[in-house]
């Protein structure tokens, strides 16, 4: 069982190589894994017991899990939820049987699983399988790294400006916000305030306030959990078509369980008021981020895109398309964990377009969703697109306030900013057509990770 190490925050990191961890209930099956991988660089611990195989991800780092789908009284889908628990960059593959697609099928759309593997299979596909995710679990790591750097440079620095005088502050206008946000001057909520969506929650803080409504950080005083929660704006609430479909999305979109995005609890209604209950995540947005980097290196933003693909695609394989994708829905927190919020309301999106104006930013969305019509993946892939080119670029490829729907419909045109060969992969995700676009999230990210 111990394959040497270190205790590292609550598990045991292995020294030198990486660790895989092989679960299946066949001891044949286990032997024949632990001859096949033998001779790589690698340490291999196998078990039978479900039950021995959670205890271990809990204990150690594991960077490849190989784990059976059907084991008696255990369901795989219980080790693999363990194991992304215990740590989120584990690369886990099922080992399954053809009898078993349609319960493999399904636990790929649970999300956390990188591939499967079918019996039988041979010596190559095995260790060319392992040997991949162990480099996919090294590259994760990294990127994570970046990620956490990357929060906590942001911390470090809007709290060096909140050191400054005001006179100083006010002469650099570009962290005025973001600084506003490190020295929590979000406006308190006043107490004659606090109590009009009932007793359960206490309204703390104003986090933001834009088309849709206002967020607030608040305290579920049943539960004794921080939550945050969106009032919704009373011409929405008026609007019966866009309540009907909320209630339709918000439904959906609360089943979505992934670590990249923010959860939705509930959608409820107090009074007059709507308002969603979701997780509360203490963090920047990347609008934020982005005023204080103006851009960021392509080695962070490929980890933004790994990331945010990875979520949007959990999203897509259960029905749910976002439509409402730009920086400011992109949250890092302090831990360095993206995190994709707004999931389920789109509808006030529609809601707005709807109206003589649009509240919020069009030059995210997609020409056929500012065009009207019915929409597919594809609209995320785009939207996804000029996030990624802003994030690299420090601007939009349209100006930032541009309300010009007719301009924006025509699509973004040539991507002079960035290096050819990122701007071939950036320009077919912003295609003016989506059938020109990447069939989904998932290509763009690949197509993204090597240009070339």
């Amino acid at each position: 069982m111990d394959a040497g190490g270190r205790w590292f925050d609550g598990r045991m990191e292995t020294r030198d190589v990486p660790t895989v961890l092989i679960v299946d209930d066949d001891e044949m099956v286990l032997d024949l894994m632990k001859r096949q991988l033998s001779g790589l660089p690698l340490a291999i611990i196998a078990t039978i017991s479900a039950a021995e195989a959670m205890d271990v991800v809990r204990k150690m780092e594991i960077a490849v899990l190989l784990c059976d789908l059907r084991m008696p009284g255990v369901d795989g889908n219980v080790v693999l939820a363990c194991a992304r628990e215990a740590n989120p960059n584990i690369v886990s593959v099922l080992v399954t049987g053809m009898s078993d697609l349609d319960a493999t099928v399904r636990a790929i759309n649970e999300g956390g699983i990188w591939k499967y593997l079918a019996k039988p299979w041979s010596r190559e596909q095995l260790v060319n399988m392992v040997s991949d995710g162990a480099a996919r679990y090294r590259t994760l790591c990294r990127q994570d790294a970046l990620l956490k750097e990357l929060a906590r440079d942001i911390t470090r620095g809007l709290d060096r400006l909140v050191d400054e005088s005001d006179e100083a502050i006010t002469s650099v206008p570009l962290f005025k916000r973001a600084l506003n946000f490190a020295a929590g001057r979000k406006g308190r909520v006043r107490s004659g305030g606090r109590n009009f969506l009932g007793t359960r929650y206490r309204l703390l803080q104003v986090l933001g306030e834009g088309g849709t409504g206002t967020v607030y950080r608040a305290h579920d005083v049943l539960l004794d959990m921080p939550v945050a929660i969106k009032v919704l704006g009373s011409r929405f609430t008026q609007d019966a078509l866009a309540v009907s479909t909320l209630k339709e999305e918000a439904r959906i979109a609360m089943q979505l369980s992934h670590r990249h995005i923010v959860r939705l609890h509930n959608l409820q209604k107090a009074g007059k008021h709507y308002f969603l209950v979701m997780e509360y995540v203490e963090g920047r947005t990347f609008r934020d981020v982005l005023e204080v980097y103006g851009k960021l290196p392509m080695e962070t933003v490929r980890q933004v895109v790994q990331v945010s693909a990875d979520a949007l695609a959990y999203a897509h394989r259960h029905g749910v398309l976002h439509k409402d994708l730009k920086p400011a829905n992109l949250l890092l927190s302090k831990d360095g964990v993206l995190k994709i919020i707004d999931f389920g309301v789109a509808c006030l999106v529609h809601a707005q377009e709807r109206s003589e104006h649009i509240v919020g930013t069009p030059i995210y969305m997609s020409p056929e969703q500012i065009r009207g019509e019915t929409l597919d993946r594809r609209t995320d892939v785009y939207s996804l697109g000029i996030i990624v080119y802003q994030l690299l670029t420090g601007h939009p490829p349209f100006p930032e306030r541009c309300m010009d729907l007719d301009l924006l419909a025509r699509g973004t045109g040539p991507l002079t900013d960035v290096e050819p060969p990122l701007r071939r992969v950036l320009e077919k995700a912003t295609a003016l057509r989506r059938e020109d676009r990447w069939a989904g999230v998932t290509e763009f990210a690949q197509a993204f990770a090597c240009p070339g």
